[in-house]
């Protein structure tokens, strides 16, 4: 099955543009870390197994995170666009073992702008719904317009596990830009420009790919 993924430091938008490339092309997006929390908050043995993990900003185990794609491909769908996967090179051999990777964009931003994003980062506990105190408010202060439950940060958007997880970036992820830029499918995109910039860019990439 062919696919494209999204690589870069927390904060950096990943989700963002997952989700408008996958729409835009009509793959199902797979984002790990939502459905991670998902099988968290559905209290599951899958997520009985990395609530902890996830709360101390840990990655979770290679293993873990092959289940949990398998469980979740749509065979319906044409392709898919990852987001937040892989995270370590076993995951990234693996990825290219069982999938045609048509492209990997990495959205490269600076730390202390990353940092400063998570700290904004807000959700709705009872829908899921995300916010961005700055660039995305709710109408309400600290209230989601969705279901008007209160606001919450993220457990693992704590100052502490925000520090453990920008350190593990570094240590283990980044390592992937090379990973995939050696194979020649590495793209490499300014974080900090606007999303819609940044969307026409990462779309017109995947339409070339695409209709070669």
């Amino acid at each position: 099955m062919q696919c494209f993924v999204f690589l870069g430091i927390q904060g950096s938008g990943k989700g963002t543009q997952a989700e408008l490339l996958s729409e835009r092309i009509n793959f199902q997006h797979i984002n790990i870390g939502d459905l991670l929390r998902e099988q968290v908050m559905k209290r599951t043995e899958l997520g009985l197994k990395v609530q902890d993990i996830i709360g101390r900003g840990d990655l979770v185990s290679d293993d873990l995170v092959f289940e949990i794609v398998e469980s979740s491909l749509n065979p319906e769908r044409k392709g898919i666009v990852f987001d937040g996967f892989p995270r370590t090179l076993v995951q990234a051999k693996y990825l290219i073992e069982h999938f045609e990777v048509l492209q990997v964009f990495y959205l490269e931003l600076a730390e202390n702008e990353a940092i400063a994003r998570l700290s904004s980062r807000r959700v709705c506990p009872a829908c899921g719904a995300n916010y961005n105190i700055w660039t995305n408010k709710p109408e309400k202060d600290n209230f989601c317009d969705v279901c008007g439950a209160e606001l919450i940060i993220r457990q693992d958007d704590q100052p502490e596990v925000i520090s453990r997880r920008v350190k593990e970036f570094y240590e283990q992820t980044l390592a992937l830009k090379n990973f995939f830029a050696q194979r020649g499918i590495l793209s490499v995109i300014d974080a900090s420009e606007d999303i819609e910039e940044i969307a026409a860019k990462i779309a017109d990439i995947a339409e070339r790919l695409l209709n070669k």
